[in-house]
């Protein structure tokens, strides 16, 4: 059996532990980054880098000859983890940089696509929200990823799989300080103390990604979130106490909420999470 290929798009704060993990576990691996310079850190690793900004010239790369940026998008499977950005008309750009992605993994044979999306396509829905719920975004960048889903579907039909992400903690990355400087810097009660969290832990992402790509489900639209969504009066009080900071007031202001339930996705993928109970995941975990 020929050693499978794992390109990632983006080797950022959830790709490069993406792709160690994927090095680990014997699969080829390309990544992905912006700068030549993290590219040779991403050598380091066992991962075969390359230095991509999109959107990508075909002439340009064809005549350049460069055998490596080729050979990334000769993919079996191909992770896009590539954020919107916030400057002007960045909806826009995103959809044309994801389009060019996806007519370059064409053009060099890739065969199977992972596009991780996020759950903020489900901003306007209130109570529980499952892999069947109609989308409802609010954002420009809600907007994006619903229109980008779709086309890549059209494109790539039963090779595609979105995975919609929560909320995402793990290691260097927790809500928490920002919620505790937001309250500092007032002292004011914040808002929505009683509306639940929607959180996923990076390792249980990665967990799914792995299931993913071994046994490619028939369920084409997953989500994940932590199965416990405690308010974030008592989810952000309690995790700034476990730290040290001073734990943030909340006030109730009767916002609309919703709960995320990952359920469907992770019978699908037979997965266990290992951070399923958000209270007792320290942050930076």
């Amino acid at each position: 059996m020929n050693q499978q290929q794992i390109s990632i798009c983006g080797c950022g704060w959830l790709g490069l532990p993406l792709a160690k993990s994927f090095v680990q576990n014997k699969f080829s691996v390309f990544g992905s980054k912006q700068s030549p310079d993290d590219v040779q850190a991403l050598l380091k690793e066992g991962i075969n880098g390359v230095a991509l900004s999109l959107p990508i010239n075909l002439d340009l790369l064809i005549e350049s000859n460069t055998s490596n940026l080729a050979s990334f998008f000769q993919f079996n499977v191909l992770v896009i983890n590539v954020p919107p950005g916030r400057s002007t008309n960045s909806a826009e750009v995103f959809k044309q940089k994801i389009q060019n992605l996806s007519h370059m993994a064409k053009r060099f044979g890739g065969e199977k696509i992972i596009f991780i999306s996020t759950t903020s396509v489900y901003a306007d829905c209130m109570g529980e929200v499952t892999e069947e719920t109609s989308t409802a975004p609010n954002t420009e960048s809600g907007h994006a990823h619903v229109w980008i889903e779709q086309w890549l579907k059209e494109e790539w039909q039963e090779n595609l799989v979105v995975l919609r992400l929560a909320g995402l903690i793990g290691r260097d990355r927790h809500p928490v300080k920002h919620i505790v400087k937001r309250f500092e810097s007032t002292l004011l009660p914040l808002e929505n103390g009683l509306t639940p969290v929607n959180l996923i832990h990076q390792d249980d992402v990665i967990t799914a990604i792995h299931s993913i790509v071994n046994h490619w489900p028939s369920q084409k639209i997953l989500h994940l979130a932590a199965p416990t969504h405690p308010s974030r009066s008592e989810y952000y009080r309690g995790m700034a106490k476990r730290i040290g900071l001073l734990p943030p007031e909340f006030i109730d202001n009767g916002e609309k909420s919703k709960v995320i339930s990952a359920n469907q996705t992770i019978k699908a993928l037979n997965i266990k999470l290992k951070y399923a109970d958000l209270m007792k995941t320290l942050p930076y975990q």
